[in-house]
């Protein structure tokens, strides 16, 4: 019986995906049934390993932040890149949903002489997270990718099909699902981690579809708003002339800092888009009116359900409850693309 590793290299801790996609992968590694299968189909048996690397948090924060969420695991085996043993990379498959932050431990994980059989890259090359926002962790990326025997790379727009459905939420553990309703949350008020400066963030459709990237923010107030005036559509709301005003201060950072993408789009088109958000966000009852950065103490999820406990509470109830998340689940996507390679 040949003992096949599958190692996750990930970020958990920023957002929430990353928890989702592991907790997938436990309850998949973990059934029966899938142990059966995998041993009379394909004469393998299965061990995974996730490297916690470092980051905006370090390893050891992120390795809290897991186990804090998901409790104890089925069958994961948790490693920080200074503990990892090297030796488990030989033959395995690899999938790569966080940037490759390894320090000095890249040489030691990334070698020649200890190639994987699979690495898939979660994100487009050159411009996703998990490719690298710094040299050290892009050249580990690309390193990776061309040691491998093979080597995929599954673009962001295809990552951001998927979506947090009732359904899905409901099968959550109860940890996790109050996390993915306090993010939810934080993103209708147009206040997560994104690539500008400035509110993290509310991102226009058609800038984000110029730069790859999923517009959540915008998506999620759409969905929220369409579901809470269930005969409107925010297409056809109508802009007022504070929601114009209010919206400058997305459009004029965004369109600053994606020029060389713009020339390619009508900025009209673009300032309408915030603007129909912003509208929305007034007639929700849910806009915050100050530029704040995105690191920002009253931005945390603590603040947010202190300030406003009983919105987050109607929200919870008659919307989460009821829909689920709009917000794409991009790592549990990407979990179940790479499995399909690994299976293959």
């Amino acid at each position: 019986m040949e003992r096949h590793h599958v190692i996750i290299f990930t970020d958990p801790g920023e957002e929430i995906d990353d928890e989702i996609a592991l907790w997938a992968a436990d309850q998949l590694f973990s059934s029966l049934a899938y142990k059966l299968k995998s041993c009379v189909c394909q004469g393998r048996q299965y061990s995974l390993h996730v490297v916690v690397v470092d980051g905006k948090m370090s390893a050891g924060e992120r390795l809290a932040r897991c186990k804090a969420v998901l409790g104890e695991p089925s069958c994961i085996k948790y490693w920080t890149p200074e503990k990892f043993d090297p030796n488990l990379m030989a033959g395995s498959s690899v999938l790569i949903i966080g940037p490759l932050e390894l320090g000095e431990n890249s040489e030691k994980i990334i070698s020649d002489e200890r190639p994987p059989d699979l690495v898939v890259l979660a994100g487009t090359k050159h411009c996703s997270v998990n490719w690298g926002q710094n040299e050290l962790a892009q050249k580990n990326c690309e390193k990776l990718l061309s040691v491998a025997k093979q080597s995929y790379i599954i673009q962001s727009h295809r990552l951001s099909r998927e979506i947090m459905t009732a359904e899905f939420v409901k099968k959550l553990p109860k940890k996790l699902n109050s996390h993915v309703a306090a993010l939810t949350w934080r993103f209708l008020l147009g206040r997560a981690t994104g690539p500008a400066e400035f509110v993290a963030h509310l991102l226009s459709p058609t800038l984000a579809g110029l730069k790859d990237r999923p517009a959540s923010n915008f998506v999620a107030i759409q969905s929220v708003y369409e579901f809470v005036y269930s005969d409107k559509k925010l297409n056809d709301i109508e802009i007022s002339d504070k929601a114009w005003q209010l919206s400058k201060q997305y459009y004029e950072n965004d369109l600053e800092g994606f020029t060389d993408y713009v020339l390619k789009a009508s900025k009209e088109v673009i300032k309408k888009e915030y603007a129909k958000a912003t509208e929305a966000l007034l007639r929700l009852g849910w806009y915050t009116d100050k530029v704040l950065l995105s690191t920002d103490p009253q931005l945390s999820d603590e603040a947010l359900l202190k300030n406003r406990p009983q919105e987050f509470l109607r929200f919870k109830e008659k919307v989460f409850s009821e829909i689920g998340s709009p917000l794409p689940c991009y790592d549990h996507t990407a979990f179940r693309e790479f499995m399909r390679y690994v299976v293959s």
